[in-house]
């Protein structure tokens, strides 16, 4: 509930649908969860953290609030979103932020410590997904972090629940911009055998303890030095 009364403080700026959507959507992603993987920044450094896909901004804005060592960069194809995060972050009086209109593909090579993908790649065809993973391992600093959350197939029962909601907010209610109408669920080993080939170790981690829906989350270990080989 501390997170949901947060995100509705944070959300002041924007019209009241969408600030209670948000907090709806706060209440039922494990934003906490994924954070707590993050490291603690030492104190006297700085460390960045980008999130593609960031949309309004919230887990930037929880990250900073849990992890404040945290340098924050948002990008989004949304400029609306995009507007709109500003508006949040320039009200809740949050500094050591960058938000942009801006494809992955445009982000600076090696500048990352840590990449956030939450609930984004589902919006795109499978095809797309090998260009899009290799440039985020391209975009982190050697032993960087991809937090890649998206759906274990495994729990059908709460997969199908998860496609009916988004359905409604993509096709229905023009919530959540994807490149087309169809999902893309791929399997857990599918998800582990793309990033692996890029070079990632690999950590699994469901999350869909306490929730209706299968939240999981691929934790993907650039390796610190070109030399070290990938965990099988």
């Amino acid at each position: 509930m501390a997170i949901a009364l947060f995100v509705w403080h944070f959300l002041s700026p924007l019209p009241f649908v969408w600030r209670l959507h948000q907090v709806i959507r706060s209440l039922l992603s494990p934003f906490g969860k994924i954070i707590d993987r993050i490291p603690r920044t030492p104190p006297g450094e700085e460390r960045t953290l980008l999130d593609l896909g960031c949309g309004h901004g919230i887990f930037l804005a929880l990250a900073r609030r849990m992890r404040p060592g945290l340098s924050l960069v948002g990008i989004d194809l949304d400029a609306e979103k995009i507007r709109q995060a500003r508006q949040a972050f320039t009200k809740a009086k949050i500094s050591g932020h960058q938000l942009a209109v801006m494809s992955i593909a445009d982000f600076p090579e090696g500048t990352a410590d840590y990449v956030a993908i939450l609930d984004v790649m589902y919006l795109v065809p499978l095809v797309l997904w090998a260009g899009i993973l290799k440039t985020c391992y391209d975009s982190l600093k050697p032993g960087g972090l991809l937090l890649l959350k998206e759906m274990n197939t495994g729990k059908p029962a709460k997969l199908a629940v998860l496609k009916l909601e988004e359905t409604l907010a993509v096709n229905i209610l023009g919530i959540t911009k994807g490149e087309e109408t169809s999902f893309t669920f791929p399997s857990p080993e599918e998800i582990r055998k793309q990033l692996q080939s890029i070079g990632f170790e690999v950590e699994e981690i469901p999350l869909d303890r306490g929730y209706h829906v299968p939240h999981m989350l691929w934790i993907g270990h650039k390796p610190s030095s070109p030399d070290d080989p990938p965990l099988s």
